[in-house]
């Protein structure tokens, strides 16, 4: 903090020795100098007034002024995050064949796109939550699924059906032109596993089994995740409460100045700790791994409001700022125009207009700290006050 003294008046804190003898009858002023360090910042001059009242010969002049100002004040939380594609999308073989493509890793796979071939016909990926589980043909009803399928022939271009829970011959007539564009034969049927349903695009990992490998229903053949990044969070118990489902925070990413904004997409239920290697349950829904402080965990998934904004990266560390707590409509005060009293607690130099009013010392209660602002109330403490700042 640099040092100041005043031109005129009262000598600077600190030469006290320098004053001359003080008249007998006169009071004396206590004066005395203190750092407090306050969320980061110092609070400085400890002045009090004489006891009769009176205020003080002389202020020290402020090397700045800050306004009293009326807003929300927030406290955050940081916390460690990974990027990466994370959430396993299981999406099992129901054919058998002879592989012979796969799609390559780290490709994005989307609504009737190809995930592999196997005898060199394609298993396409279709959206919808309900998993193949039956093969399609005409005369079928009664079946989320078959209004799964339409919906799908719809939205790839192939109409002329009603879109319901009955495979009707128009539905078949549909499903052959699909098939025509495919290379496959048109049958207007699509046996079990021609087609594998995923809620959304999904991008593709290691292959399971390489071309030339045998494939058999139920044996994996091609490894995807979710096409989206996302940020990974182990939160203690203790942190848990300042991220639930829907909560909205910032991500600092590697590489950008500015924070994505993210959004808490689902917190894990199993709870993961105790010990090396425990890591939960495998979906992403439940514990992480015992950061080594022997506070047990659980995985939070945060989606981002603009994939663009995380660059190419793959996998990396960020962090994630989440708020903690917040105080609304309150008036505050830069942290280093605070004063500490000697008699205890703090104050504000509150700067007057001139000689009818002079500056003069308002004691205040201190509330929530954060990003350099500190909340502020007492009395004459008003909005738009001017109140003095040291040079730092």
């Amino acid at each position: 903090m640099t040092e100041r003294r005043p031109t005129t008046g009262t000598p600077a804190v600190g030469e006290a020795e320098d004053l001359p003898p003080r008249p007998r009858r006169a009071r004396r002023l206590l004066v005395s100098c203190v750092v407090v360090l306050t969320a980061g910042a110092a609070a400085v001059v400890v002045v009090r007034d004489r006891a009769d009242g009176a205020p003080p010969a002389k202020l020290p002049p402020s090397a700045a002024t800050a306004p009293v100002t009326r807003g929300d004040l927030t406290a955050e939380e940081t916390l460690d995050g990974t990027l990466e594609y994370a959430d396993d999308v299981y999406l099992p073989n129901r054919l058998a064949g002879t592989v012979t493509w796969t799609a390559r890793p780290g490709a994005t796979v989307s609504r009737g796109g190809v995930l592999y071939r196997l005898d060199e016909r394609p298993v396409v990926l279709l959206y919808g939550g309900i998993p193949a589980y039956r093969a399609f043909a005409p005369g079928m009803s009664d079946g989320g699924d078959v209004r799964q399928l339409e919906k799908n022939l719809v939205a790839l271009g192939y109409t002329g059906f009603t879109v319901d829970e009955t495979y009707t011959a128009y539905t078949a007539y549909a499903v052959k032109r699909w098939q025509r564009d495919l290379g496959l034969p048109r049958t207007g049927r699509l046996e079990l596993g021609r087609v594998l349903f995923a809620p959304q695009s999904v991008r593709a990992g290691e292959a399971d089994r390489k071309p030339g490998d045998e494939a058999r229903p139920g044996s994996p053949v091609l490894a995807t995740t979710r096409a989206e990044r996302t940020v990974t969070v182990k939160a203690t118990m203790s942190q848990q409460r300042l991220l639930p489902v829907g909560k909205k925070v910032a991500v600092t990413v590697p590489g950008r100045d500015e924070p994505v904004a993210g959004k808490v997409t689902s917190v894990g239920t199993v709870v993961g700790g105790g010990g090396k290697g425990d890591k939960g349950d495998d979906d992403g829904g439940g514990g992480g791994q015992d950061p080594g402080d022997g506070d047990r965990t659980v995985t939070v998934r945060i989606a981002l409001a603009d994939q663009k904004a995380a660059g190419p990266l793959t996998y990396a560390p960020v962090r994630v700022e989440a708020e903690n707590e917040r105080h609304r409509d309150v008036l505050s005060v830069p942290v280093a125009a605070l004063l500490a009293l000697r008699e205890g607690g703090y104050g504000v130099q509150v700067v007057g207009d001139g000689p009818e009013d002079p500056d003069r010392i308002v004691p205040v209660t201190t509330g929530l700290f954060s990003a350099g602002r500190v909340e502020v109330s007492g009395a004459g403490i008003t909005e738009g006050l001017r109140v003095g700042t040291p040079a730092l």
